[in-house]
């Protein structure tokens, strides 16, 4: 099965994870395509001053794959800065957060995998 992350339905979630701003999804996998764990493969483009609010997922892991900009992650209450070509993984049970403080989108590949 081949899919284009590029050419996904582009959905808009208004303040994802109670964050700040509206953020565009792209479902590329859902639950249904996988005999795995793997429960979605999304992309995400954050614009400036939009958020994807701090949260916390259950017994899951997640990955944020920066395919373009930068932004500060938050990882259990610890704050960096994150840029283009870094890999964001977010633990089970863990806290994160995602602000795009910066002038450009923040544009992340988003991978989450049942435990």
């Amino acid at each position: 099965m081949i899919r284009n992350f590029l050419n996904a339905e582009r959905q808009i979630q208004e303040s994802a994870h109670d964050g700040e701003g509206s953020v565009d999804l792209f479902e590329v996998f859902g639950r249904s395509d996988f005999m795995s764990k793997c429960e979605f493969i999304d992309r995400q483009i954050i614009p400036p001053n939009s958020t994807v609010g701090y949260h916390k997922h259950g017994n899951n892991e997640e990955l944020y794959i920066v395919l373009d900009g930068e932004g500060t992650i938050t990882l259990d209450g610890v704050k960096s800065k994150v840029i283009k070509g870094d890999i964001i993984k977010n633990k089970p049970y863990g806290f994160h957060g995602l602000i795009n403080d910066s002038r450009n989108n923040l544009e992340i590949l988003i991978i989450q995998i049942g435990i």
